[in-house]
């Protein structure tokens, strides 16, 4: 099984605002220098955004600043309380606030009251409906893990032929997927690129990480993907795929031959000058055998 991780991994991993809702005035600081603390790509997003239509922005010396895990920030200024992130956040923090939309949520509330909706898009990445067909062609199964929200993820795997989804994952949550798995006797192939993937990708027998992603992330995974294509990503399966092969085949001559050759030689039937030339050709052949994995098309 192959488990991909969403932002980052099937998509660019670089959400643009498409839809900002204003419901009350507010200082465009405030909300910079509360999404400039967390480095997740919703919080860049909004940044992105807010240096687009603003010509001037500063850092305020925000207090008692907490990244909650895969929801968003909290903080303090002046005695108001600020609150950046997902509906998840708010509801959490007793805000009830609803709103229906295809689209990654970050809301900002002052005080409890909710100020500002934001609605962000990842595009996908180059290749990505192409990689998952080839998955399957390997006879591998996929899932997607995702913290963002179930019509969010769904959207997105409908659009690459992904059927299995498990979405509004916390970091822990996505590991015990990969324990679920591992009870089914699955081989769990990870492949994330952030900090809330690298339980999973620890927990996982093979962790594959885009080579932009979280240092803590690439620490933990056994192939780093330094151009962060989709498509070397497929070739590694293949690669590994056609290597496996190629042991196989190797092992199988080096018995043939030893099979054959050593029972006559120990009985008189080949001059040891023979014998000797067959041990080095076999070595050969299993030399060239090998070579074959690169001459091979990926």
């Amino acid at each position: 099984v192959v488990a991909l991780d969403k932002t980052g991994t099937i998509t660019q991993g670089k959400p643009r605002v498409v839809n900002f809702k204003k419901y009350s005035d507010f200082d465009a600081n405030l909300i910079y220098s509360l999404a400039i603390t967390s480095k997740h790509p919703i919080s860049k997003g909004i940044v992105e955004f807010l240096k687009e239509h603003h010509d001037i922005l500063k850092e305020l010396p925000l207090e008692n600043k907490k990244e909650v895990q895969a929801k968003g920030v909290k903080a303090t200024f002046n005695g108001k309380e600020l609150l950046g992130g997902n509906i998840a956040l708010l509801k959490e923090s007793g805000i009830e606030f609803e709103f229906n939309s295809q689209n990654s949520l970050y809301c900002f509330a002052i005080d409890g009251k909710v100020v500002a909706l934001f609605e962000l898009r990842d595009s996908l990445k180059d290749g990505a409906k192409e990689f998952v067909a080839h998955l399957k062609s390997l006879g591998l199964k996929t899932v997607m893990l995702t913290g963002d929200r179930e019509s969010v993820a769904l959207n997105i795997a409908k659009e690459v032929g992904i059927s299995e989804v498990k979405a509004n994952l916390l970091p822990q949550q996505k590991a015990a997927v990969i324990d679920g798995l591992h009870s089914k006797g699955e081989v769990v192939v990870m492949v994330g690129d952030g900090i809330n993937d690298s339980v999973a990708l620890a927990k996982s027998e093979i962790a594959i990480a885009m080579g932009s992603g979280a240092d803590v992330a690439l620490d933990v995974s056994d192939v780093v993907l330094l151009n962060n294509s989709l498509t070397s990503l497929y070739k590694a399966f293949v690669l590994a795929k056609r290597v496996f092969l190629k042991i196989k085949q190797n092992l199988g001559l080096s018995l043939l031959y030893n099979i054959v050759v050593v029972p006559l030689a120990v009985a008189g039937f080949v001059n040891p000058l023979v014998a000797a030339f067959l041990m080095s050709l076999s070595s050969l052949v299993v030399v060239a055998n090998s070579f074959r994995i690169y001459g091979a098309k990926l």
